[in-house]
């Protein structure tokens, strides 16, 4: 009978995880999977295509996934990894003797015992494999997966540097096989660290099978009707089969195309790893942000490019290192997003917890057989294109391009495969992309990592308001968190920094909420902040908050739609600003009408700014009346120039009217026109205004629109009653004058 880990318990013996894959990619780069294994084989004058046979070894053996796993499960998966792998060492030792059995039997003997000895590991590793993935998908936590992933990669990463430099080192000493026997011992000695680490890893015990899995083969047949595994399958075989041999064979093209040394192509893993590690946690989280999908598309896409930059990359030159080492930096990059997110995916989205042991099985079986395949067909073609040379436009053409186009044309098939997967998020590629194009992604990632390390209220609200700067939606999950946050203060922060950034349903939604809430002191800031994020999804919520209880949010709904440009809203915003009693709400209406064109109001506008006895607010009421006259930015840009100096501005005014009017008015009206700009330029107020007041009433009536015929009329008649005393009415018939000219 299994028992239920907690959460707490998973996390607690995570690092007995961390640490087997630490000294398992020791055992990994220096043993099996490195670079150093192919250029192992090449020294022993193995061609191509018996490389590939014996890596294709290294994961034919995955097929007896499908025959003993429901063994495993009733074994235990954890005693299963542990024995297999530890025995996986043992037969690993074998290694050690190939010098003497080169130099006594032979090359082909040597293939012989190679063969015998990778075989043997091979199916050590498979019954091991078989037992890990279901029981890493039991104990590491779905919620952490790919932030736990991404650490533990990092890790890997680190000491897969250290254990790679340590091998191109050990390479340059000599060119004797004996080297090599160095790296091995190594690898071992770590590998079997790595085994007793996994005997500190919690979980892994026999599981009872179900009927559905007690017989033969038959136990499979739920898998293979499962349409989203099945596409997962097909699509990850298809990459499996065109990158996997692309990978193992580039340290052949590299010595011998290329012309870098054996010590070099194996330092181009340092660039594979540092690439990976410069975006791995990046990755990791966000695929547990944003779904796996997204990620694995991303390197999908990295993928297919490093196949085109190995065709065209320079050879034998003083710069094919560093080239080389930039590709394999990029390859790393890839490499992380592809592997991140498609293990994810089929952790998370693709693979039921209650048939585990079934589907990593098939899952186990497949790819190790499609891999070995790829790898077994990738030798065989290069030996058959030896004969391959010459130049295509501008790419150079040698045994390995075949394999290389191949890769490429393979990866983007399985790029329109994974499109007919299942996602675990809502989350295209497309938005994925953007998040990273968007503002300053680099920025926003560090605000996010400043905002989780946040001590106290000051910090956090710093870091809430340094997050809207970043203009990036990588920042949206935790400005909604800080909505959330116990301290009103750095609520408040957060309504305003959401205010600053691109607006999403995720925002809006969240403002939303607060806006038909309780908390009245952030549903006032919330109504503002939909106006200013100018989202048009907002208007229903804003129309429902101007029929709130309270003034004050109706106030600032009424601005917010007028900002939204909700036309909709004007026969309601003028009976609320006729109605209502409240100065406050009576502003925030002419204000919105204002913003919305409202003609209709416009004598109401006109009512309100006669009668309105705060200055500032009859500024405000202007500029309402002069949005409807047209050309906002006419009116400030005057409103600024005047308040600068009245005189000088006002006669430029004039003279601009003069210019823009002067082959369609009469004599008298020009006159006019020149005796009150000739005022003003001389400050002589009194004088300029009322010309001013003669002259708009002297004005053909088809020389302006009916809207500023209507302003100018009241400016007239508030201009003689008020003279200078009420610079607002200068200001707008200047205005009016100028911009509702026909």
């Amino acid at each position: 009978m299994t028992t239920t880990l907690t959460q707490a318990e998973k996390i607690r013996h995570l690092h007995w995880n961390t640490t087997l894959n630490g000294f398992g990619t020791v055992f990994y780069h220096l043993v099996y999977f490195g670079s150093a294994f192919v250029l192992f084989l090449n020294e022993l004058e193995f061609s191509s295509g018996d490389i590939g046979f014996l890596l294709s070894l290294l994961l034919f053996s995955n097929v007896i996934a499908l025959f003993v796993a429901p063994v495993i499960a009733r074994i235990g998966f954890k005693r299963s990894f542990v024995t297999f792998f530890g025995l996986g060492r043992v037969f690993s030792l074998g290694l050690l003797a190939v010098p003497w059995v080169l130099e006594t039997y032979g090359v082909r003997a040597t293939f012989v015992v190679v063969a015998l000895i990778v075989t043997a590991y091979s199916i050590c590793k498979a019954i091991g494999e078989t037992a890990m993935f279901p029981w890493s998908q039991e104990f590491i936590p779905n919620s952490i997966r790919g932030r736990y992933s991404a650490i533990s990669d990092i890790v890997t990463r680190l000491v897969g540097i250290a254990a790679i430099t340590f091998a191109g080192v050990v390479l340059g000493l000599s060119s004797d096989l004996h080297r090599f026997m160095i790296l091995f011992v190594v690898g071992i000695v770590a590998g079997s660290i790595a085994v007793w680490a996994s005997s500190r890893i919690v979980g892994g015990a026999p599981m009872p099978l179900s009927d559905k899995t007690a017989r033969g083969l038959g136990r499979f047949r739920l898998v293979l009707r499962d349409r989203n595994f099945v596409f997962y399958l097909v699509a990850f075989c298809v990459v499996t089969f065109g990158s996997l041999p692309m990978y193992s064979f580039v340290p052949l093209y590299m010595t011998e195309v290329i012309g870098l040394s054996d010590s070099a192509a194996v330092s181009l893993q340092i660039g594979t790893l540092l690439g990976g590690l410069a975006a791995t946690y990046l990755l990791g989280w966000a695929a547990d942000r944003y779904g796996s999908k997204p990620v694995l598309l991303l390197g999908l896409i990295l993928k297919a490019l490093l196949p085109v930059a190995w065709l065209i990359m320079p050879r034998e030159t003083a710069a094919s290192l560093p080239i080389a080492m930039g590709i394999a930096a990029i390859s790393g990059i890839g490499e992380v997003a592809w592997v991140n997110g498609a293990l994810r995916l089929l952790f998370v989205g693709v693979v039921p917890a209650e048939y585990k042991s079934q589907y990593m099985a098939v899952y186990t079986a497949t790819t190790g057989f499609i891999g070995g395949l790829g790898w077994l067909v990738g030798g065989y073609l290069i030996d058959a294109s030896a004969g391959v040379s010459g130049q295509f436009m501008f790419l150079m053409l040698d045994k390995f391009s075949p394999l290389f186009i191949i890769g490429l044309a393979l990866t983007l098939v399985g790029m329109v495969l994974f499109r007919r997967v299942r996602a675990d998020s809502a989350v295209s590629l497309g938005e994925f992309a953007g998040m990273f194009v968007h503002g300053n992604p680099i920025l926003a990632v560090g605000s996010v990592a400043r905002y989780y390390r946040a001590q106290d209220e000051r910090a956090l609200i710093a870091v809430t308001e340094a997050m809207s700067h970043t203009k990036s939606p990588l920042t949206e999950a935790e400005l909604l968190a800080a909505l959330k946050d116990p301290r009103f203060n750095v609520r408040f922060e957060a309504v305003i920094s959401i205010a600053r950034m691109s607006p999403s349903p995720q925002l809006i939604d969240a403002l939303t909420e607060i806006l038909d809430g309780t908390e009245l002191s952030l549903t006032v800031i919330a109504a503002w902040a939909l106006g200013r994020l100018g989202d048009p999804s907002a208007i229903p919520a804003l129309r429902r908050g101007l029929h709130s209880e309270y003034r004050s949010i109706q106030a600032h709904c009424a601005r917010a739609l007028g900002t939204l440009g909700d036309r909709e809203s004007i026969p309601l915003l003028r009976e609320r600003m006729n109605a209502a009693t409240d100065k406050g709400l009576r502003m925030a209406c002419a204000a919105a009408l204002g913003n919305l064109g409202a003609s209709d109001a416009l004598s109401d506008l006109l009512m309100m700014l006669q009668t309105t006895e705060n200055e500032g607010a009859r500024m405000e009421l202007a500029l309402a009346v002069a949005r409807i006259a047209g050309r906002e930015g006419h009116f400030i840009r005057l409103l600024r120039r005047l308040r600068e100096d009245t005189g000088t501005g006002a006669y430029q005014a004039m003279v601009a009217l003069k210019k823009r009017l002067r082959t369609r008015l009469d004599p008298e009206v020009l006159a006019l026109v020149e005796q009150c700009d000739m005022a003003f330029a001389k400050e002589q107020f009194d004088q300029g205004i009322s010309g001013l007041s003669q002259m708009i009433r002297a004005l053909p009536p088809d020389t302006h629109t009916a809207t500023g015929r209507l302003i100018l009329a009241e400016c007239a008649a508030r201009l003689d009653d008020y003279g200078d005393s009420r610079p607002e009415y200068l200001l707008l018939a200047l205005h009016t004058l100028y911009v509702t000219a026909m």
